[in-house]
């Protein structure tokens, strides 16, 4: 009986030891790796991206998405190719400055921990205000009404004013105070690496997205600019002017 006891011991000792071995255990922590993610969907870019596990070309490709899904909030007002690049670099750069993002560790499980998120966001009255008090603002909504999007683009004097006024809306961009968000997690497993990922991360974009939007008193045209300039709307919009991601 005694070694019928020992031998089931030892069987279950090995047994423990090979689940150490064998199983993948993930290298960076559950709050980090919603760092990360909070981070790649408010600026497209993370300096934790490896804590997701996403190869580099596939977080490559979330930046650029990303990015662009940041210049919706502009798309009234078309930029040529030069012009958009030179704002788009503005509001990354101003998101980074002002948008604040922290994670904690709120539940520590070993198969679903909790993240708690804590991040501010742009306040939309207060941009509103801004533009409204904007003189430039209201001649471009002039312009906007008396030509065509596409003449819009390649007009000098659209183009110089509409790049003042945006740049000078960014460079003033409002923001709320922080609120929280607690973010389940799960384990994802690739191989003998493992990572952590939001359970629903649907929800954390939603939480976490910074896009304010401005007037769209005609978002057909408007994406259909976007099309033929650009070469293609970001992920997630369509020829309506609505989103259907989170």
């Amino acid at each position: 009986m005694f070694k019928r006891i020992i031998k089931l011991a030892l069987t279950i000792f090995l047994s423990l030891c090979l689940s150490t071995v064998y199983a993948a255990t993930p290298k960076y922590s559950a709050d980090k790796a919603v760092l990360a993610y909070a981070e790649m969907y408010t600026y497209g870019t993370s300096e934790n991206v490896a804590a997701t596990g996403l190869p580099q070309e596939f977080s490559d490709e979330i930046k650029k998405r990303m990015q662009n899904h940041l210049m919706l909030s502009f798309k009234n007002y078309p930029l040529n190719p030069e012009n958009f690049a030179k704002v788009q670099t503005a509001f990354v750069e101003k998101l980074q400055d002002v948008i604040k993002i922290s994670t904690r560790l709120k539940v520590d499980d070993a198969k679903n921990p909790v993240v708690e998120v804590t991040a501010n966001h742009i306040d939309q009255k207060a941009v509103d205000a801004l533009k409204e008090k904007d003189s430039e603002f209201m001649t471009l909504d002039v312009m906007r009404h008396i030509s065509e999007p596409l003449e819009l683009a390649t007009d000098g004097q659209f183009q110089d004013i509409a790049v003042k006024s945006i740049l000078g809306l960014i460079a003033e961009l409002p923001v709320k105070d922080a609120t929280t968000f607690d973010v389940p997690c799960k384990l994802i497993e690739d191989g003998d690496e493992a990572y952590w990922m939001p359970q629903d991360i649907e929800s954390l974009s939603k939480f976490i997205d910074p896009v304010f939007k401005l007037k769209e008193p005609d978002p057909q045209a408007i994406d259909n600019l976007l099309i033929q300039i650009f070469g293609g709307m970001p992920a997630g919009e369509n020829p309506a002017g609505n989103s259907t991601e989170g």
